[in-house]
């Protein structure tokens, strides 16, 4: 199906829309954002006509499309923009999922405008977003990108027996002494980050284990009521302990910083719809929270919305922390958010300060973390990822990107004036040069090897 040719060449974002359609299973669902200042109602029609019979003036993009019966339902993506398509006949309104926010966050600016369009059975959504892209009045179209958790395929159980102390399992957790917390914790001045809330957009939480329910301060599930609130990947809940499992409750593992959590659920379980709008208002929820440091432990193709939500948490001061991807093995590919501009990218090291085989690489990598046999918790019930419940020992990326912000977390709670771009800088130089590293920065460690002792001097 095509609205029409057209001879200018090809946009930024008709490139965006062919690269997400490479990297995204097949789907129904075109994004489309219109220009600034181009009304969403009375926008120019795609240079075509009008099929409204009498009709003296061109129909509004979106009203056009559902006209021409190429679009069966129009719907923006935050509340905020509904007043501007309402009266559309056709057009729904938002359906915010359970304990979703009613309105866009008021920082949030580059995201608004934002539409899904649900395509109809049998048309080509691929060649409708190359169409709306080559539009005048469109910032961008494109086929959503489906984002994964970043966890390695390959997980494996944590050896060893319990050892003594506080929490009962904190010997095993090798990954503390790696990136110096403990020596963080000893000097005079160390501020915990009790203050600060780290958010996490993932598969969800187990909110009762005993080690986390201390330390979550709110739960949005943005895929109900297609899914309950339980973390059927179990993702998320590791995800999780690595940064805020509560510390000396004589239970389990111990998580490097005492933050305030903030979980948003919006990866489904394996074999489960992706929701690309219940995804971006997970991802700009933090800002109406107030969260300090978001934590994204997930990867994917390039997705414009995305980045316009990623662009919108920077501006209001939002720390945003991604793992660099699992797939060096597999051809190495680019994995967004990592990728976007002001992004810290974290990749994965093993016990020797070697790259994890698995963890991706290129020139936007920010530092590295450790990644391999990461103990942590897992939800009290039998989840997809998990060997065992409780606790569990992992590889991946998404190991490593909860180190570092789990540092970001600590950092804002000593200077709570530092900008996203200023901790950035300071957890990057503040890094150890690892032994195979021969420049800094590289495109395998990027700085180095995180060190909190250091970012807090």
């Amino acid at each position: 199906m095509s609205l029409g040719s057209r001879s200018t060449p090809a946009s930024e974002a008709d490139r965006a829309a062919r690269e997400v359609a490479a990297t995204a299973r097949p789907t129904n669902e075109v994004m489309v954002k219109l220009k600034a200042g181009v009304p969403r109602v009375a926008a120019a029609s795609l240079g075509v006509r009008a099929v409204a019979a009498g009709a003296r003036q061109p129909r509004g993009l979106l009203a056009h499309l559902l006209d021409i019966g190429v679009v069966s339902e129009a719907a923006p993506v935050f509340r905020a923009d509904e007043p501007a398509i309402a009266g559309v006949r056709g057009l729904a309104a938002v359906a915010p999922a359970r304990g979703a926010l009613t309105a866009a966050p008021a920082a949030a600016r580059r995201s608004r405008g934002l539409t899904s369009l649900k395509v109809e059975a049998g048309r080509n959504a691929v060649q409708l977003a190359r169409d709306l892209a080559a539009d005048p009045t469109v910032e961008y179209a494109y086929v959503p990108a489906v984002k994964h958790p970043l966890a390695a395929r390959r997980p494996t159980r944590g050896r060893g027996g319990r050892a003594a102390g506080p929490d009962p399992l904190f010997a095993r957790q090798w990954s503390h002494g790696a990136v110096h917390i403990h020596e963080a914790r000893e000097r005079a001045g160390f501020r915990d980050a009790t203050d600060v809330m780290v958010a996490i957009v993932d598969s969800g939480v187990d909110r009762a284990h005993p080690d986390l329910k201390a330390s979550i301060d709110h739960y949005t599930n943005f895929l109900a009521p297609a899914e309950d609130d339980r973390d059927y990947r179990g993702h998320g809940t590791h995800v999780a302990g690595i940064v805020a499992a509560v510390i000396n409750n004589s239970v389990g593992i111990a998580g490097l910083c005492r933050a305030r959590l903030a979980v948003m659920k919006a990866l489904p379980r394996r074999g489960g719809a992706w929701n690309a709008v219940a995804y971006y208002q997970a991802l700009a929820q933090p800002i109406e929270l107030k969260a300090r440091v978001l934590n994204l432990s997930l990867g994917g193709g390039i997705d414009p919305g995305e980045k316009d939500v990623i662009l919108d948490l920077l501006d209001a001061g939002v720390v945003v922390v991604a793992a660099m991807g699992n797939e060096f093995e597999e051809g190495n590919p680019t994995s967004y958010p990592a990728a976007y501009e002001g992004v810290i990218a974290v990749g994965a090291t093993d016990e020797v300060d070697r790259r994890a085989a698995f963890s991706c690489t290129g020139s936007h990598i920010s530092l590295v973390a450790p990644g391999e046999r990461i103990l942590s918790t897992v939800p009290r019930y039998a989840s997809e990822l998990a060997a065992t419940t409780l606790y569990d020992s992992w590889p991946g990326t998404s190991m490593a990107a909860p180190h570092v912000a789990a540092a970001a977390a600590l950092l804002l709670a000593k200077k709570p004036h530092l900008t996203p771009a200023q901790v950035k800088k300071q957890l990057c130089k503040a890094t150890d040069r690892v032994p195979l590293q021969k420049k800094r920065p590289d495109d395998e460690y990027g700085w180095g090897r995180l060190n909190i002792a250091k970012a807090l001097r």
